[in-house]
């Protein structure tokens, strides 16, 4: 048995470490657990510029003033800045933070944990055990230790990306490609999958067909075939091929149980945004609060009240009533064929950048989610309003009553 730290923090991709690294700046002893804890991230993390913290401002690797959105119904500009982060520098970065403060990494899986009034023993696989007041699990939508307040199958948003060398391509490099609807011209988009562009310094190309939301996955096979399909269309098929990137996301998972003997943090969370994917900008704005109030607690009260204080933070009433809202959202999505999605998409991006930007970001009241969720349900056609009725008369209040009506949440 080693000694008692402060702090575990399963996982080691960017919600873990940058809450560890908030914690270690507050003088709390860390350990690190996780398998491969240097593991390498993926290469395109993007995020609009204003979501960007102070302290990584410098860490972007690129910059687009502007975004485009092109649906079959018309293709519009957003003005609105997007950044690509410099992925090995932030990574770096919150490796750096730990320099001169209490860490321990153990680069293996915590497959239990034995909860006591006081202190939680990690047990990893291999043997050994490792004591600690409090316990962050950021490792992922796949944790086995997170409780949540119901179960329910998640959607998950499926993604194949190439990284090109082509210097000779045609798109704007003042702004990215967020989404793309439109088919190519000999390819059926049924289910709806659309392609993002991230036009790069030196003639380099990213393009990503992405599924948002569907139940089950669309495979990676038919992202691929898609995606091929679009660079003989766009004249990239010979292009040469620098990199690929595969992402399945889970989106949708029931939020964590308020009252439990730890702390919950990114996806394990269930901090994707339920409707659009989105979970980067949350965890960089919530990492610093989050361990705040865990530290406060364990300095004023103890474990109990820092996992109280943590769990509250993280999601407090009316950000679990929003969550589940956007869980309604999410529903809707996934039964919407491609003429629903087209003109769903067309009709959110006419919508102000207030309203749009708010409500990708989740950082709306609910009552100012509600007036643009009315917003946006007035200027929908005929078809798509129907759709979003039937799925809410589906779909009940039931989940949203279970996550608000929970004893301990504030």
């Amino acid at each position: 048995m080693t000694n008692l730290h402060d702090l575990a923090v399963l996982g080691s991709g960017p919600a873990a470490l940058a809450v560890a690294s908030a914690c270690v700046q507050r003088g709390a002893s860390v350990l690190l657990i996780a398998p491969e804890p240097h593991a390498a991230w993926l290469p395109n993390y993007c995020l609009w510029a204003d979501e960007v913290p102070v302290a990584l401002q410098d860490l972007t690797e690129q910059f687009w003033p502007r975004a485009a959105v092109a649906t079959t119904l018309a293709r519009r500009s957003l003005d609105r800045s997007y950044v690509k982060l410099d992925t090995f520098a932030l990574q770096q970065h919150f490796w750096d933070a730990f320099r001169g403060g209490s860490v321990g990494v153990v680069p293996k899986r915590a497959v239990r944990l034995e909860h006591q009034p006081s202190s939680t023993t990690v047990h990893t696989e291999d043997g050994t055990e490792h004591r600690v007041r409090v316990v962050i699990d950021a490792s992922g939508a796949g944790t086995p230790f997170v409780r949540r307040v119901h179960a329910r199958p998640p959607a998950y948003q499926t993604a194949y990306g190439l990284l090109l060398d082509a210097p000779q391509h045609r798109f704007d490099s003042s702004q990215l490609v967020l989404m793309d609807f439109r088919p190519g011209p000999t390819a059926s988009l049924e289910p709806p999958s659309f392609l993002y562009v991230l036009p790069l310094d030196d003639g380099r190309l990213f393009l990503e067909e992405t599924s948002l939301a569907r139940r089950p996955a669309m495979s990676m096979g038919t992202l691929r075939e898609r995606l091929e399909t679009r660079l003989t269309s766009l004249g990239l098929a010979r292009s040469r091929r620098i990199g690929q990137e595969r992402c399945s996301i889970a989106m949708g998972l029931g939020l964590p149980a308020p009252v439990q003997s730890l702390v919950p943090f990114g996806a394990a969370a269930g901090m994707v945004h339920p409707a659009s994917g989105y979970l980067m900008a949350h965890v960089l704005r919530k990492a610093a609060p989050l361990a705040e109030s865990i530290l406060d607690g364990l300095d004023s009260g103890g474990v109990d009240d820092a996992l109280a204080a943590g769990n509250a933070t993280l999601w407090p009433r009316a950000q679990r009533r929003i969550w589940e809202i956007y869980g309604f959202g999410l529903e809707a999505l996934v039964g919407m064929n491609a003429s629903e999605v087209n003109r769903f998409f067309d009709s959110f991006f006419q919508l102000s950048v207030d309203e749009w930007s708010g409500f990708l970001g989740g950082n709306l009241s609910p009552s100012r989610l509600g007036a643009v969720m009315t917003n946006l349900f007035r200027g929908l056609p005929p078809s798509v309003r129907w759709h979003l009725v039937r799925t809410g008369l589906l779909a009940g209040v039931a989940p949203l009553a279970r996550s608000v009506l929970q004893p301990g949440v504030g």
